[in-house]
């Protein structure tokens, strides 16, 4: 994902943390609110809970990759943040993958009220 489809500053992900809609599963928590943009931005939260910089960056390399063409086809102005859960770790990539997709439809494609 190319620096314009990421949040990389503070402020963007407690804005999309502190306001916007939820969604959850087992695996992740999607926060989501619009973005002035026009076009879909993301960013990763994986807390150091969940183990040491090689399993961290390990779902997030999981995560960015099965984002990716997601977010290619989605044309919503949104800022999106995935936290991935303790249950990631472990998690196939196939239900990873379904779970994400779920979540994207489900929050991401919507109308924030």
């Amino acid at each position: 994902m190319n620096p314009r489809q990421r949040l990389l500053k503070t402020a963007d992900f407690d804005r999309a943390l502190r306001s916007g809609r939820r969604a959850g599963s087992a695996y992740l928590a999607l926060f989501v609110s619009d973005n002035e943009f026009g076009r879909p931005r993301v960013g990763f939260a994986v807390s150091r809970k969940l183990g040491n910089a090689v399993v961290r960056n390990r779902i997030k390399r999981r995560l960015r990759e099965l984002v990716r063409p997601l977010a290619q086809s989605t044309e919503a102005g949104r800022d999106v943040v995935i936290v991935a859960r303790p249950s990631a770790i472990e998690a196939e990539y196939a239900r990873l993958r379904d779970d994400l997709s779920a979540l994207w439809s489900q929050s991401v494609t919507r109308r924030t009220p």
